[in-house]
């Protein structure tokens, strides 16, 4: 057993959830998460506190042996809620740029000192950014309307809220979890991107917008039945 695992072990057998431990610690939920899934550890007060809290030693904590079948929640991804005010601000730029262009495109029409190649090249740049504004707001859209939680993930299968579909491993053909590439190269968060996955009917599943992306992939890697998961940074 890891010592996420005895974290797990002692909170279930005090009839404890991951709320529950979180409250009395003063943590998030999510942080008892990441100590279970051995994302992170706790320092070493906070350990103390949890020995007194599971009546065990020190020893006990890290050496333990007893196991208690976990069939709850292990993880929750949850959507990224910094992208809001850049999916807006791309928007309201672009959509901004496209109008200037398109009022000096027209302007620029009138003007026989120009060349052709030119005039089509300022018509070309504006529907490229009015095509991009659509898209970004279709996705924005998406974002909007998705839960704050996005996906529960158990040992076997994943359920995901919005769609309240449920997932089982042994479905899952290929798992592909990526960053987006324009975020990265202009550095602005660096895990954040998307999950789809492909199941044995050919179905495809995808969820965007997901924060801490390094995170869900491990906690995936974990889970039963996943053989083929390809990972793009």
């Amino acid at each position: 057993m890891t010592f996420g695992d005895r974290v797990r072990s002692n909170r279930i057998k005090n009839n404890m959830s991951q709320k529950q431990l979180a409250n009395i610690l003063n943590v998030t939920p999510q942080t008892i998460s990441k100590w279970e899934n051995d994302l992170s550890e706790p320092g070493f007060q906070i350990i103390t506190e949890m020995t007194n809290i599971f009546e065990i030693s020190h020893d006990e904590l890290f050496v333990g042996s007893t196991e208690v079948l976990y069939k709850g929640v292990i993880y929750t991804a949850k959507k990224d809620a910094r992208l809001k005010k850049y999916y807006d601000f791309f928007i309201g730029f672009s959509s901004f740029l496209a109008l200037a262009i398109l009022f000096t495109t027209s302007y620029i029409f009138t003007l026989e000192v120009l060349t052709w190649h030119f005039k089509l090249g300022a018509v070309l740049i504006s529907l490229l950014l009015i095509a991009a504004v659509f898209v970004t707001s279709l996705w924005r859209n998406k974002y909007n309307e998705a839960s704050i939680d996005l996906i529960d993930i158990y040992k076997d299968r994943l359920e995901f809220r919005d769609d309240g579909l449920t997932l089982y491993g042994n479905k899952i053909k290929k798992i592909k979890i990526a960053h987006y590439n324009a975020i990265n190269g202009i550095n602005i968060y660096k895990d954040t991107g998307y999950l789809m996955i492909i199941t044995t009917d050919n179905q495809r599943i995808e969820v965007r917008d997901i924060a801490e992306l390094n995170d869900l992939r491990h906690v995936i890697s974990k889970m039963k039945n996943i053989e083929k998961m390809e990972e793009n940074q």
